[in-house]
């Protein structure tokens, strides 16, 4: 009996004693260099300009005027709310729709455009 408390006792002031040895605190410090923060900024500079001038769009029509323009009028009636362009490419025509930043988004407007135009697809701008 005496054995059984003297070792609870044992135990228990090793537990008490380990407690505190075991707590840990700590504190980060993250030490970064400022030039980080211009160079972030010059990334987000580049990024914006590369996406002025590289986007997705979806082709409709390539070919004479007078279809591309049939194209362009059929395509204003379907999707209004969806900017679409007639531009001219010696020697054709082409009609082009939506202006995607990323390929996903283009490719999901492709399946809807799909539907009305089965000739469409999407075109990498640069």
């Amino acid at each position: 009996m005496k054995k059984i408390s003297i070792n609870a006792l044992f135990l228990i002031a090793f537990l008490g004693f380990t407690m505190n040895c075991l707590a840990q605190e700590a504190a980060i410090v993250i030490r970064q260099d400022p030039k980080i923060d211009s160079v972030m900024k010059v990334k987000s500079q580049l990024d914006a300009q590369r996406y002025e001038s590289e986007y997705f769009t979806v082709q409709l029509f390539y070919g004479d005027f007078t279809t591309a323009e049939q194209t362009l009028s059929i395509c204003k009636e379907n999707f209004p709310n969806m900017d679409v362009a007639l531009s001219f490419e010696t020697p054709n025509y082409k009609v082009q729709a939506g202006r995607f930043r990323n390929k996903i988004l283009g490719l999901k407007t492709l399946d809807t455009l799909k539907g009305v135009f089965p000739g469409a697809f999407l075109l990498a701008r640069k």
